[in-house]
């Protein structure tokens, strides 16, 4: 069942069921307790052993498509076709007759939103395509297998169709792929309007000596910017999905992704040379958060820091990433006692208990073991919802289950042809990668708050996020950037990443 409900448009339902009966009296034969499956039914199948119509033209499909939602001028009418009426019920009935397989791609899109009409939708789903499937996903993972053909204007059409939840959503839409993005039909509604999910912009902070409200089990996301620490609270930023913030003169950008399995931090400033504000767009790809900035329209991928769609994915603009580390409050706390930490004060009335933004925003499912939302692919050699720290050196990337990383305390690897040493302080406190620089390092002792390391000379190390030092001489050996994701995730972002396995 899906953890939030469509609040604006929960009448619908009601006025559903109320319609259901008043069309079953008037359908000869029926009582006010059938079923809208029970009359729908057998005027299909009985039609459908007939001789088939003829096919529809291009601009019949658009009319018939047309009739399904209110096309006003202005999309924040769309809610005007709530709730489905008898003209609504005599359309789908058409499509279904039709058999035209134009209609799956729209079909499957009106079955996402669930507002009332998803008995008679799926009727003329499994009539047009003889398949059945008891979920949404399950369509949409056929459905991007089969790849049916889509009806002329759909772009425009879905647009007009996620405007009964959101107006803002038609402008969102792309018409096709820009590259690898994403295509209209490749976007599912996240469940919740963009408005819901307000970003921070420089949000207040605190001292770590002055915050009262996190416990040393809390997940944070810590960033260090020449000397000067920032931790980001999960139970905060999954309420904002973007923090836009400056710590010590760099602005940094931080996304939130809940269902891909964590944060990301990169420069603000993107490759196009500009601060762009972004804000939720409330849409999906992937089961990944896509962002949009306010100049352009563009949407833009949480994990990749790509823009895939609109005027910026055309010009192949991205965000850089920084280094941020995956770990508890209390082990960056006691690691970096002059930390800030965000502040409960944020400017918005939330509860930021821990998980509770989980239980409002995202949809709960019976499988713990799939992504929440449709994705068209699932990369095998690790199970989807395994937590990642993915490391990128001289554009080659590769993988390392979490667990093992945090098990193994320090592993010695190369990606992109650089020896690098990765270093955990042990279950739950996350990982970083570094640059050796041809240094061998054996070993890893110390509380988190004193960490050190040892080479195979028997020289120390002192560890921070940014660099290694070498206590004797004051080298230095410094981090590579990584990030912390969900399997299915990363490897939707970058397929062509290699798997450590231990």
């Amino acid at each position: 069942m899906r953890a939030l409900a469509l609040v604006p448009l929960a009448f619908a339902l009601l006025a559903a069921s109320v319609l259901v009966g008043c069309i079953a009296a008037a359908q000869p034969g029926t009582t006010p307790e059938a079923t809208a499956a029970e009359v729908f039914q057998p005027e299909i199948r009985s039609a459908v052993t007939a001789t088939p119509p003829p096919p529809l033209t291009e601009g019949e499909i658009g009319d018939v498509l047309r009739e399904l939602v209110c096309w006003y001028d202005d999309p924040a009418l769309a809610q005007e076709c709530l709730p489905p009426g008898e003209e609504f019920l005599a359309t789908m009935q058409r499509i279904a007759l039709s058999g035209e397989r134009k209609f799956i791609a729209p079909l499957v899109d009106m079955l996402w939103l669930d507002v009332g009409w998803e008995r008679w939708v799926r009727e003329a789903l499994e009539t047009i395509s003889g398949e059945r499937f008891a979920t949404t996903t399950g369509w949409y993972s056929w459905m991007t297998t089969e790849s049916p053909e889509l009806p002329e204007g759909y772009a425009e059409w879905k647009g007009r169709l996620l405007a009964v939840i959101d107006p803002s959503l038609p402008e969102l839409i792309p018409e096709e792929p820009v590259g690898d993005g994403p295509g209209p039909e490749d976007l599912v509604w996240s469940l919740l309007r963009a408005d819901a999910i307000p970003p921070l912009v420089d949000p207040p902070n605190v001292h770590r000596v002055e915050e009262l409200y996190l416990n040393d089990s809390d997940i944070v996301y810590g960033v260090e910017v020449d000397g000067v620490q920032r931790a980001y609270p999960d139970r905060i930023i999954g309420w904002h999905g973007s923090v836009a913030d400056n710590v010590n003169g760099v602005q940094i950008l931080l996304w939130h992704c809940p269902t891909c399995g964590g944060a990301v931090v990169f420069n603000r400033l993107a490759t196009d040379g500009v601060a762009h504000n972004f804000v939720a767009s409330g849409l999906m790809w992937e089961s990944r958060r896509l962002y949009r900035d306010e100049e352009t329209n563009s949407l833009w991928d949480a994990v990749s820091g790509r823009a895939v769609a609109g005027p910026l994915a055309e010009a192949g603009v991205h965000l850089v990433p920084r280094l941020s580390v995956r770990t508890t409050w209390g082990d960056w706390a006691s690691r970096y006692p002059n930390t800030r930490v965000l502040s409960l004060d944020t400017g918005h009335v939330r509860d930021y208990a821990p998980g509770a933004y989980l239980v409002a925003t995202l949809d709960a499912t019976d499988d713990t073991e799939a992504p929440a939302f449709p994705i068209s692919t699932l990369d095998d050699r690790l199970p989807a919802l395994t937590p990642v720290l993915a490391v990128t050196v001289n554009g080659a990337r590769k993988a390392y289950p979490l667990a093992a990383l945090e098990s193994t305390g320090l592993l010695a690897d190369t990606v992109g042809g650089v020896d690098i040493v990765l270093l955990s302080s042990g279950p739950g406190t996350g990982a970083t990668a570094y640059d050796t620089a041809g240094t061998a390092f054996v070993g890893l002792s110390g509380p988190p708050s004193d960490r050190v390391l040892t080479d195979s000379e028997d020289l120390t190390w002192f560890v921070s996020e940014a660099r290694l030092l070498n206590t004797r001489n004051s080298r230095v050996r410094t981090s590579v950037p990584s990030q912390t994701a969900y399997w299915f995730a990363w490897s939707g972002a970058f397929p062509d990443t290699e798997v450590w396995l231990p």
